[in-house]
């Protein structure tokens, strides 16, 4: 079918059971930003669906009752099955941020996710019951992310499977919350990193800041992040061109307080 949002028209499949459609939900649910399950690949996931292992999040997380199976898959073996059960034992313990992106509602990301977290004070319970007004009145959110996130708690089938998947997690705390120091500001980071592993801690320190990462300098940026500061990058000639500061990461350190 197609549906259309943001004037944007998509071709969806409606067919809940759809394979491919399971098998890249599983791999969203997996991966790095979400649950962050190592030896899932698009490949297993298929073939495990197929076995009919998995049904819903919560059974990657009882794959032991198919050990003598798997342990006899091609491409598999014992090592890769004892990987895979560690793997598992270590992304039990997560955040519900994670957790609520791992669900693949439509529009929302781990960025939003945590926004809508941190909202409702890390409470899944009050997540679940929300109203469209309050979520359409959160920050960056709006009505359309809203109107996803309440319809898919209305379904009773995706609280069931939540109940599932929740019954092997532990939701670690967050931390105190960092004063919004960069709320309503946007960042822009390119270039090679040297203070962060990669851009995705340098985003996740922004946004718990209050800040935005986008991958394009325009006039709504408010700082762009490069540590080649004299570089003529595109996105350096832009930033210039529109006055937007340009920082290194040591400068950008200093100015989120670090």
């Amino acid at each position: 079918m197609i549906r259309k949002e943001n004037e944007v028209e998509s071709l969806f499949c409606i067919n809940p059971d759809c394979p491919a459609k399971k098998i890249k939900s599983f791999a969203l649910f997996t991966s790095r930003d979400a649950m962050n399950i190592d030896g899932l690949s698009e490949a297993t996931l298929e073939k495990f669906i197929a076995r009919g292992f998995i049904h819903d999040f919560g059974d990657i997380f009882e794959i032991s009752k198919y050990k003598e199976e798997i342990v006899e898959m091609e491409g598999f073996g014992q090592k890769s099955y004892d990987n895979l059960i560690d793997s598992l034992e270590r992304a039990k313990d997560t955040t519900l941020p994670r957790v609520i992106y791992s669900l693949g509602i439509a529009n929302i990301g781990l960025a939003n996710a945590k926004v809508i977290c941190r909202h409702f004070d890390n409470d899944l319970e009050k997540i679940r019951h929300a109203e469209l007004e309050e979520v359409s009145d959160i920050d960056t959110i709006g009505p359309v992310i809203a109107g996803n996130l309440v319809e898919y708690f209305k379904d009773e089938d995706n609280n069931r499977r939540l109940d599932h998947l929740m019954s092997f997690l532990h939701i670690q705390e967050e931390g105190p919350k960092e004063e919004q120091i960069f709320a309503g500001m946007n960042f822009v980071i390119t270039g090679s990193l040297v203070h962060f592993g990669n851009r995705s801690e340098a985003k996740e320190l922004i946004e718990s800041l209050g800040g935005k990462v986008t991958g394009s300098v325009t006039k709504k940026t408010n700082y762009l992040i490069n540590n080649d500061v004299q570089s003529n990058s595109s996105k350096n000639k832009k930033a210039r061109e529109l006055e937007i500061p340009i920082l290194s990461e040591e400068d950008f350190l200093k100015l989120a307080g670090r």
